[in-house]
């Protein structure tokens, strides 16, 4: 290779990563801002098969990159002003109805942290004094997070087409505006990926905003993260989507407000679904067939995943794993992926972490037979099935790492 030209085969490796990792079609993937990234590697002097080959893991820092290249990052105060109308004027007193003791909210996929501070300002302005409220903000990127955090912004992210509607920030200087203390307080940030579980420790809540992310995510990408998104809410709890990202309400919800609102309410259990019109009632008989299973739905996945997905054990095997190789004993964790292999053979993520590790050590020929077996392996499954790990991505991921490494020929 010469003259900064890019090799055709890394372009489409960086694509597939990142479409991976973020559950973007691929047509939503920016091409020049990968091609940004991999020029300004090759400048450095590295080679194209130096950043093939980093490429073939799922997690490293040229992918990481790539991933804060191709996100949107376009968002500013109150936008979709009736989202927030809504939850002050029906949320909070349905709420309250509840006999919620604080309310809990999270802006899934935050950005640099405008559409956080304005939950938390609805929800602080719509309760009564004291009442205990705390709003979650997550994205990928972490350069978007730490400018969330400085909660210092300008007139890009306070357009005259978004109202004001709560009390969120005051003056700081002739173009800038700093959130109020009072707001900052309950508001905190996170990074986490759409496409894998909220940690645990994050609990559960009333509101989630996850607007204008999943209109650039694949059909399975997009029905994977609404199901994870769903199982985060407290019963009764409303999930508040972009006006073109579904066209259906989701699985154990009921449409809120307006269909333009695109709100949905989690149903309690024991709770069923009511007919929206007269003009579904020819269908009763079999919408009265769904509400019987709705009570059980929520085990429903996880009983699903045991069959498709390996199980809790080989997750928290690899992650010990993950800490040996973190703290130099590469030994220990080769000990520990071989052990998981033996285990849990159809666990994806382990085959390809024991390849590149034995890759690493020297060990090629013992990486080709895992390599193998991990293509054979995803290939029996279907492309955008996720595949849980430390980092739940698409069965075609992995055959796809796969497929990079075996056929990977001579680059310079």
């Amino acid at each position: 290779m010469s003259g900064g030209e890019l090799d055709p085969r890394l372009l489409t490796r960086a694509r597939e990563v990142v479409a991976a990792i973020t559950g973007f079609r691929t047509d939503a993937i920016a091409t020049e801002a990968m091609e940004r990234v991999m020029r300004a590697e090759l400048t450095r002097g590295r080679s194209a098969g130096d950043l093939l080959s980093e490429l073939v893991h799922p997690v490293s820092t040229l992918s990481s990159t790539l991933v804060r290249a191709i996100l949107v990052g376009e968002t500013y105060f109150f936008r979709q002003p009736e989202h927030f109308r809504f939850i002050a004027q029906v949320g909070v007193p349905a709420a309250l109805r509840r006999d919620a003791l604080a309310l809990r909210a999270w802006s899934a996929g935050c950005a640099t942290g405008e559409e956080a501070y304005s939950l938390a300002a609805c929800l602080q302005a719509s309760l009564p004094h004291g009442f205990p409220v705390e709003v979650l903000g997550t994205d990928l990127s972490e350069a978007s997070l730490e400018a969330a955090r400085r909660a210092t912004y300008g007139t890009w992210s306070r357009r005259e087409s978004a109202p004001r509607l709560f009390p969120l920030y005051v003056e700081s200087g002739e173009r800038e505006v700093t959130i109020l203390p009072v707001v900052r307080r309950v508001t905190s940030f996170a990074q986490a990926n759409l496409l894998a579980p909220l940690p645990e420790r994050f609990g559960r809540f009333d509101f989630i905003l996850c607007r204008n992310v999943l209109t650039y995510f694949t059909p399975a990408a997009r029905d994977a993260a609404i199901t994870l998104l769903s199982r985060t809410l407290n019963p009764g709890g409303l999930l508040f989507l972009g006006a073109v990202e579904v066209d259906r309400v989701p699985s154990g919800m009921v449409r809120e407000g307006p269909p333009e609102l695109q709100a949905f309410r989690l149903l309690a259990p024991g709770e069923s679904a009511k007919p929206p019109s007269r003009q579904r009632a020819a269908n009763e008989d079999v919408r009265a067939s769904v509400p019987a299973r709705r009570p059980v739905a929520p085990p429903a996945p996880v009983a699903a995943r045991v069959v498709a997905a390996p199980p809790p054990v080989p997750s928290r095997l690899h992650l010990n794993a993950l800490e040996r190789i973190e703290e130099g004993d590469e030994a220990g964790a080769m000990a520990v992926l071989e052990a998981l292999v033996r285990q849990s053979p159809d666990y994806l993520p382990g085959l390809l972490e024991l390849a590149l590790l034995r890759e690493r050590s020297g060990s090629r020929e013992a990486a080709v037979p895992l390599m193998r077996t991990l293509r054979s392996r995803a290939e029996r499954l279907p492309p955008d099935q996720l595949v849980d790990g430390p980092e739940a991505l698409p069965a075609r991921f992995y055959q796809a790492s796969a497929d990079a490494y075996l056929n990977q020929g001579p680059l310079e």
